[in-house]
């Protein structure tokens, strides 16, 4: 029973070494998706700058058009100018003209802010693009750094499993079975030392008949209190090869 109990110790390693690669693997997903999510948060935030670029280009043009209007309307007042003999009506197309010039003023002001904000679009767009590009880059090598680290570990994987088989076959299939029950509910401690009297895996007492009978590593004993297998350490052989 000896080399039963250094079996299940060499399974329980085993078992924690594929453990942890299983879960390297699940979390390898998490981070290629969130490299997408950032590719994807990258390029819309280019697509809306564009869009803001093309909005800007546009009112700039309404603007113009606006402007070409107000221009030729006042050049057409002032054409009318010379046609009118009475005081008052002069005095109040001056004051129309003077209205539309105004108006003319304010679409001069509202294009010059326009400018300034396809300017600024346009640079702002010209440095995105270049930051997405960079941030591409960096997103492609972390990518396949990603895939390469999970057809590592898969083929890591392969090679522990292999060896767990190997090692399981010498296990008593009694044996097995409860230990495997105990892997699972056990957060992956099935078979845990006993010392000083005490079970290590839930540090409750041993009684002292049991704890004498676990220091001998004759036979399969398992803690009265969370049911893992004990063993004594100081009387355990050497790993079976």
């Amino acid at each position: 029973m000896d080399e039963q109990l250094n079996m299940l110790m060499q399974l329980q390693e085993v078992d924690g070494r594929i453990r942890t690669l299983v879960e390297q693997k699940k979390r390898l997903p998490e981070i290629l998706a969130g490299l997408e999510k950032k590719r994807a948060t990258n390029q819309a935030n280019l697509e809306a700058a564009k869009e803001g670029l093309l909005t800007a280009q546009k009112n700039k043009r309404d603007r113009d058009k606006d402007l070409e209007a107000g221009v030729e309307k006042v050049e057409k007042l002032k054409v009318r100018t010379s046609e009118i003999k009475n005081n008052k009506e002069y005095q109040a197309l001056l004051k129309e003209i003077e209205t539309f010039e105004q108006e003319n003023k304010a679409v001069e002001d509202s294009i010059l802010v326009l400018m300034d904000k396809i300017d600024t679009a346009t640079a702002g767009i010209t440095a995105a693009e270049q930051r997405t590009q960079e941030e591409e880059i960096a997103l492609q090598a972390e990518q396949k750094q990603g895939e390469a680290e999970v057809a590592k570990i898969e083929q890591e994987l392969k090679g522990i499993e292999q060896e767990r088989q190997k090692i399981a076959s010498r296990v008593q299939p009694v044996v097995l079975t409860l230990y495997q029950k105990l892997l699972a509910t056990k957060a992956g401690v099935a078979i845990t030392e006993a010392r000083g009297e005490s079970c290590t895996g839930c540090y409750m007492s041993i009684p002292p008949q049991v704890y004498v009978n676990v220091k001998k590593n004759e036979s399969i004993i398992t803690c009265p209190n969370c049911n893992r297998i004990l063993f004594f350490k100081e009387a355990i052989a050497p790993k079976v090869p």
